[in-house]
């Protein structure tokens, strides 16, 4: 699951009362949106470790039928349907996490969610902090901490590395393979390599992967290099997903899929960010 992240402007001293915010979210009420339908913050909001997670559900129009006994079709009216989107606030870098996603239904749509998110924490941070709340978005910083983290959570299919002709020999203790011949063959080929080699591009089939290619651990392994692009498959797309640096603006949560349990989703993201504090304050915002 991935997130688009964003920095709180105002520089707020929360001064211990997350606890409010969080009672402020829990108490709040029923929105009404467009065409009569409704959009809440669910109840089960969590606050722990400095982070505050939740969901936001939205009502929309099913577009859902049944097949009577008849074989005739009726639409079926006696539901009324939401869609959940899950967001975070990290109350130590101030960043808001919040749910990248596609919507079905046609009444919903990303911007719409993050507006009625924006809408009700700016309602929430006025009454609890005195304080804006105004969002700025943000690119992930320079690196490879992303790449390495969906690598190591997903069947990659494809990478690209490059910045390789600087690099260092492996140290000593640097393990790429558990048969001791094969791992020394490999670093000896690696690291007296003189072909002035600066980039790699390794490719599998749909159905291989290359989380346990020799090298393409070399090439991830080797000081200094670049990670330009990955594919993987994504479960929760059920599909591949490529990623190239240039436009690596997602912060990656694995194991987390659209059918996950909130409880479950809300631990998993306080746990993420707790891990990854440092990759969010190097966060740079966008400008125009």
């Amino acid at each position: 699951m991935d997130f688009k992240v964003y920095q709180i402007f105002e520089d707020i001293n929360f001064e211990g009362r997350e606890t409010e915010l969080r009672d402020y979210l829990i108490n709040s009420d029923f929105f009404e949106g467009d065409h009569g339908l409704n959009y809440v913050i669910n109840n089960d909001v969590e606050l722990e470790n400095g982070v505050l997670t939740g969901t936001l559900s939205e009502e929309f129009i099913p577009n859902s039928y049944s097949v009577d006994d008849d074989k005739s079709i009726s639409v079926m009216d006696d539901i009324e349907p939401y869609e959940r989107t899950f967001f975070a606030l990290d109350f130590n870098t101030r960043a808001f996490l919040v749910q990248n996603r596609k919507y079905s239904p046609t009444n919903l749509k990303p911007g719409k969610s993050l507006n009625r998110l924006i809408e009700i924490f700016g309602d929430a941070f006025n009454n609890v902090f005195n304080a804006g709340f105004t969002l700025i978005p943000v690119l992930l910083p320079e690196g490879n901490d992303l790449f390495l983290t969906l690598f190591n959570n997903h069947r990659v299919v494809e990478i690209k590395v490059s910045n390789l002709n600087e690099r260092t020999a492996f140290n000593d203790g640097h393990e790429l393979s558990d048969d001791e011949e094969e791992n020394n063959f490999i670093k000896t080929l690696w690291n007296e390599d003189s072909s002035l080699m600066d980039s790699i591009v390794l490719k599998t089939t749909s159905e291989g992967d290359l989380n346990d290619n020799i090298f393409a651990h070399a090439a991830l392994s080797s000081p200094n290099c670049i990670i330009e692009k990955i594919k993987y498959f994504d479960p929760e797309e059920d599909g591949f997903v490529t990623k190239t640096r240039s436009s690596f603006d997602k912060f990656p949560i694995p194991n987390l899929d659209r059918n996950v349990e909130s409880i479950t989703a809300f631990q998993t993201i306080i746990n993420a960010v707790n891990e990854n504090r440092a990759l969010l304050r190097r966060m740079r915002q966008i400008r125009d």
